[in-house]
């Protein structure tokens, strides 16, 4: 399936999960021979785990790695989020980055994977006015037999000011989230 090209020429970056079976890159590569992607991990507190690391791939609709991507997505043999930004690679990796530590009751901190569409979801993020590098989030959700394609435009998923932070309704929503 593809999603109706804006009117704005955006890219599409991929943020995929590395821990399927088998793994996310080598999968990768079985599709295209150079594909563009960094790990999301890479420069942050979890550089140490880059074998553990999302990916986060640059692709065009109509690519070879776009189409796997959509399709492992859809059959849940890929986890992850699309998003859609008018912005570059390193733009759009530092966005995500912004985002991977979180303060979450009260006090303590910790690595939020909010590429997880369950937990994307769960977090419930609010439109904004106007897009923050972040213009659109595509991702596959819901249950057995009910699981459909759901946006959220120009999201913010937390507050980010003084520091990431959950709200208290979203601590407790991703606490009943199943991983």
């Amino acid at each position: 399936m593809a999603f109706a090209k804006s009117s704005t020429d955006r890219v599409r970056y991929l943020v995929l999960e590395a821990s399927q079976n088998p793994p996310v890159v080598r999968s990768l590569y079985e599709q295209t021979d150079n594909p563009t992607w960094v790990y999301l991990f890479a420069e942050t507190d979890w550089q140490h785990y880059l074998t553990e690391s999302p990916i986060v791939l640059v692709a065009s609709q109509k690519s070879v790695e776009y189409q796997w991507a959509l399709k492992g997505l859809k059959e849940g043999q890929l986890t992850g989020v699309i998003l859609e930004s008018s912005e570059g690679l390193e733009p759009v990796t530092k966005w995500l980055r912004a985002r991977l530590k979180v303060q979450f009751d009260g006090h303590r901190q910790g690595l939020l994977r909010f590429y997880d569409p369950r937990i994307w979801h769960g977090l419930a993020p609010v439109t904004q006015k106007e897009a923050d590098v972040i213009e659109r989030v595509i991702y596959w959700y819901g249950g057995s037999g009910e699981a459909c394609w759901q946006i959220s435009e120009r999201p913010s998923p937390f507050t980010m000011f003084p520091v990431p932070t959950l709200s208290d309704a979203q601590w407790q929503a991703l606490n009943t989230v199943a991983v």
